[in-house]
């Protein structure tokens, strides 16, 4: 994945005419042509302070670059981008949210009076997308940073949604630097608070929620269906744990078969990107769905492809939590009964299956057992579904 990452991150500081006290490998984001891995670094200063930066390092051959990123070849002669955050050259944006004085500013141009404003990132993909909450004395915001060319059609998502009577959270507006700025959704994730979920109440809910978004008009297609591009995952999984290699690629054949031998449904309006951490439910009544969040993939689609994904995070998010407690019962349950929904469809299981090998990609990125032994669970998962 990254060959000699010391060398390369010695290079990259030494660059600014800093010295590489440690790092540690912190997140790997699977992207185009290769991965985006982040570091954890400690760096000494002329002034002999060591200070703590986050570097990523970009080894797909396609990277962005921008007036902050560092261009780099590596031992065998593989072109390598790299920066500190906040500097995605991908999420122009990201600096002018980032600080507390900066935000003020971005804020101003929505009408909203930010000084003094509280910032906390509530998540970051590098290369892909970033949200920050942002909080007032009286009120909480969402800045969201996307790519340039998604601000505005995120923007008109949330439009379209609203106007059909879709709970999602309200925006204020877009930049054309790649912001779009949200309200808060009332209500807490699903996944927060699962095991209190009368999953029967809760599965009746998602399914009228869905139902509700198809009907929603678009002019746009949601994200390509990732069994499209199964082939994909198993290219960066002989990368990244050759040790999986041949397990997904066999995999990656079988969801080709059970994908290619079924006719592609009539498209309706799908999420894109179903999972529990953006199902929104109430809080003191947690099996009432009271909305949805992250419709940056919306549009029109295969409702296979919400269902697939939804699978997926539940049996990863069942994985990640100690099987015993409530919460992992709860969740391997619901997985159980989501696949007796469609047991029998070829074409759901070949997709199901798909979004098992990414997370498995994702837990064979991090390079220690628990990762490991948690690509295996997903990677058998995924061979029974397909058995």
């Amino acid at each position: 994945m990254l060959d000699n990452a010391a060398a390369v991150l010695m290079r990259l500081v030494a660059e600014s005419g800093r010295e590489l006290v440690d790092f540690a490998q912190k997140d790997v984001e699977p992207v185009n042509e290769g991965f985006i891995v982040g570091f954890s670094c400690g760096v000494r200063t002329r002034e002999d302070v060591i200070e703590r930066v986050t570097i990523y390092v970009n080894t797909s051959p396609s990277a962005p670059m921008d007036e902050h990123t560092v261009e780099l070849v590596d031992a065998s002669g593989r072109r390598l981008t790299a920066w500190a955050y906040p500097q995605d050259p991908a999420l122009p944006s990201l600096p002018a949210v980032s600080y507390p004085e900066a935000a003020g500013v971005v804020l101003s141009k929505f009408g909203i009076a930010a000084e003094g404003a509280k910032l906390r990132m509530e998540a970051y993909r590098p290369g892909k997308r970033a949200v920050l909450r942002v909080e007032t004395a009286t009120d909480r915001w969402f800045a969201k940073v996307v790519h340039p060319s998604l601000a505005s059609s995120i923007h008109d998502l949330h439009e379209r949604f609203r106007a059909a009577g879709v709970p999602v959270p309200r925006s204020l507006g877009f930049s054309e630097a790649g912001l779009v700025l949200l309200g808060e959704l009332p209500g807490v994730p699903a996944i927060d608070v699962f095991d209190r979920i009368d999953r029967a109440q809760f599965a009746r809910g998602l399914d009228e929620l869905t139902q509700h978004i198809a009907s929603v008009p678009v002019s746009i297609g949601a994200r390509e269906s990732l069994a499209r591009r199964v082939d994909w995952y198993a290219e960066r999984m002989q990368e990244t744990a050759p040790l999986f290699g041949r397990q997904t690629a066999r995999l990656a054949r079988s969801v080709a078969e059970h994908y290619g031998a079924t006719p592609q449904p009539r498209p309706v309006t799908i999420h894109g990107d179903l999972h529990l951490g953006q199902i929104f439910v109430d809080g003191t009544a947690p099996s009432t769905v009271t909305g949805i969040l992250d419709i940056d993939t919306a549009g029109l689609g295969d409702p296979a492809d919400d269902r697939g994904a939804l699978f997926g995070h539940v049996v990863v998010s069942a994985i990640e939590r100690t099987p015993a407690t409530d919460a992992g019962r709860a969740l391997a349950a619901f997985a159980d009964e989501l696949q007796a929904g469609w047991v029998s469809d070829r074409w759901v299981a070949a997709i199901a299956a798909t979004h098992l090998m990414g997370h498995a990609l994702a837990n064979a990125g991090r390079g220690d057992d628990r990762g490991s032994a948690s690509a295996q669970e997903l990677l058998e998962r995924a061979e029974a579904l397909l058995a």
